[in-house]
C-alpha cells in the first residue's frame, strides 16, 4: 500500500505544494503532485491544474 499514489478527483495548487509534473498514465496524460507530506496524481495536466488554481485565487494564468 505504502507504493499506492492516491488520485484525486479535484486539486488547487497551494503552500504545500512542491512541484506538479506531468506523467503518462495510460494513453493520457495526468499530474503528480509532489506536497510536503504526501504524493497524489490528478487525472488533468499540470497546466490546467495551474489555470483553475489561479482562477480560484481570483485571476487568470495570464493575469
Amino acid at each position: 500500500m505504502e507504493n499506492e499514489k492516491l488520485i484525486i478527483e479535484e486539486y488547487e495548487i497551494n503552500s504545500s505544494t512542491a512541484i506538479v509534473m506531468p506523467i503518462e498514465y495510460g494513453s493520457k496524460i495526468f499530474s503528480k503532485i509532489y506536497e510536503l507530506e504526501e504524493e497524489t496524481i490528478s487525472p488533468f495536466k499540470p497546466f490546467e491544474l495551474v489555470k483553475e488554481s489561479c482562477y480560484s485565487f481570483g485571476s487568470t494564468y495570464e493575469g
